[in-house]
């Protein structure tokens, strides 16, 4: 299943030819030529052009669940504090990270003196207030990186660069809590009409690029911020995010030299590096992108996404067990993708949190088998299994569009559990529809689903996403739309180690926490996880400044890139 060398140059060679020689459909001859331009500029101005697969539906960090929406993003909207390529906090508006009382209620950010927004106006401690503000509003819409504002009771700001935060409880995640973004009061609107801000698409923002040009569906160009804090920065002068779906045409638009970063290449590093013929190398990272194959443990299409009723057929654990034990997890690691990607049994497979959880549901094929017949499931005619009812033993497998790596581990999926009676249809949707909101109707967070199958990653400080994902009181409902508990899985044990985790700020008690979750979920068979992925990015060999980082976007750092 290995992507050929000669296959992909074949591809490569269809592209161009349909193009009428090299790909430059969205991107002006001006563009290009800026990009070319550039390469020979030492370092001072330019344009860069990134090759992403798909549209980001905003750049509001707080509406946006599509690792899409980061990697444009963060190249303009910032916030407080981030993790380095290291996984440490470092101080982005803020002064400093944060003082912290010794009843840890009381917590003290410290802003940076001068900052400006890119309209030119003040930046200053009432637009963290008024972040808060929007963020704690019920009818905001905001469902990403909101973890622990509720825990806020007041907010002082004595001064323009001073905001006092008084927590109602200890949070954990205090120093990450303001890192997705800082919201500019007199350039959003209403809280409770955050869904519809013009600022979503077009951001007055602090970081180093501002958004100038959005053409739908075909690129979004940002020029630098005059305002931003760091002298002399950002060193480029133009950032273009050119939309191409298709993965044959991303590669030959960077073999063209019309593109200088490729966003997570299709091919493998070996063959990447080849085709590019010097021009540019993918670079690879220990990624936090966490594969799993997700269970629903609710009946879906019943118009109830609560918990009340079981799935038919994955509400019994044997079934989801016997999927487990269906899948080859080394052909998959070894074979399919060659050893560029690692094993994972739980979502706590990498940094400080890191939990060595032997897989419980190996690769047994007859244990698959016997655990069907045990439930009831007989092979049928065609090898699929029936119900005594004669309900097939079919289920959807909902993943993403636009990225062919997907599509492999789908399609090994399906296979394997088709060699023990289990019908698996794909279905891929956008990434605005499977990582939409529950009032735009996506399928997980209204309970329509059989399995999902997708990556997810924790960032340095996990606990708000763990509470959202998978404590009991957090099923996506129209009460509570925000909730991230879209397995339906209610389990008191694993709130017990949720809220262990969460109430104190010993990293080995907590560490030791998320253990204990991770075998639960393993125990109870909710999500299957197979492996983490390795980030990829194809880098032109022109371009310096750069560092790929497993806790930051591709534009974490473009302040500080350059060409040579």
């Amino acid at each position: 299943m290995k992507i050929k060398l000669f296959g992909l140059l074949v591809a490569l060679s269809l592209v161009l030819s349909a193009c009428g020689g090299a790909v430059t459909e969205n991107v002006s001859a001006t563009e290009s030529a800026g990009a070319t331009e550039s390469a020979s500029g030492a370092g001072g101005g330019g344009t860069v052009v990134f090759i992403i697969s798909e549209e980001p539906p905003g750049l509001n960090r707080y509406l946006a669940d599509a690792a899409i929406s980061y990697q444009v993003a963060d190249a303009s909207v910032i916030g407080l504090a981030n993790a380095n390529d290291k996984g440490e906090y470092e101080a982005r508006l803020a002064e400093s990270l944060p003082e912290i009382s010794d009843d840890h209620k009381t917590v003290t950010w410290k802003l940076r003196s001068g900052l400006k927004w890119s309209d030119g106006e003040p930046l200053t401690s009432d637009d963290m207030r008024f972040t808060w503000e929007v963020i704690s509003n019920p009818n905001s819409g905001a469902f990403n990186a909101t973890e622990g504002f509720a825990l806020i009771e007041s907010m002082d700001t004595p001064d323009d660069v001073t905001a006092v935060l008084h927590y109602s409880e200890p949070y954990v995640g205090y120093v990450s809590q303001f890192s997705a973004a800082l919201l500019p009061r007199h350039a959003t609107g209403k809280p409770e009409e955050m869904t519809t801000w013009a600022w979503n698409t077009n951001p007055v923002a602090a970081g180093p690029f501002i958004v100038s040009d959005w053409r739908s569906g075909e690129s979004i160009t940002m020029q630098r911020n005059p305002f931003y804090y760091e002298e002399g920065k950002p060193y480029l002068d133009t950032l273009i995010f050119r939309i191409a779906p298709e993965p044959a045409a991303q590669t030959a638009l960077m073999i063209s030299g019309e593109g200088q970063v490729h966003l997570w290449p299709s091919e493998e590093k070996v063959d990447y590096d080849a085709l590019m013929n010097g021009k540019a190398e993918q670079v690879l990272v220990p990624g936090i992108w966490n594969m799993s194959l997700d269970f629903n443990l609710s009946k879906p299409g019943d118009d109830d996404p609560s918990a009340s009723a079981s799935h038919p057929i994955l509400g019994d654990i044997r079934v989801r067990q016997a999927i487990s034990h269906a899948i080859n997890y080394d052909t998959l690691i070894n074979d399919v993708f060659n050893g560029q990607i690692t094993s994972s049994t739980s979502p706590f497979a990498y940094g400080w949190y890191k939990c060595e959880i032997p897989r419980m549901y190996n690769f047994d094929v007859e244990k698959a088998k016997q655990l069907l017949t045990d439930a009831g499931w007989v092979e049928g005619p065609d090898g699929i299994r029936v119900a005594e009812d004669g309900t097939r033993l079919s289920l959807e497998m909902q993943g993403y569009t636009g990225y062919e790596p997907l599509e492999r581990v789908e399609q090994f999926v399906a296979e394997n559990l088709k060699a023990v009676g289990v019908e698996a249809n794909i279905i891929n949707y956008d990434y605005s529809i499977i990582f939409g909101s529950y009032a735009d109707g996506s399928p997980r967070k209204t309970s329509d689903f059989d399995m999902l199958i997708f990556d997810r990653g924790y960032n340095l400080e996990p606990q708000g996403e763990v509470e959202n994902s998978y404590l009991s009181t957090n099923i996506p409902t129209a009460d509570n739309p925000d909730g991230g508990n879209y397995l339906r899985w209610v389990n008191p044990e694993a709130d017990a180690a949720i809220a262990k985790a969460g109430g104190t700020f010993d990293q080995a008690v907590r560490q030791q926490a998320y253990c204990e979750l991770g075998k639960l979920i393993q125990e109870d068979a909710v999500q299957n996880y197979m492996f983490l992925w390795q980030d990829g990015y194809g880098f032109s060999t022109d371009l310096t400044g750069y560092v790929v980082s497993t806790w930051g976007s591709m534009t974490w750092d473009v302040q500080n890139w350059k060409y040579k």
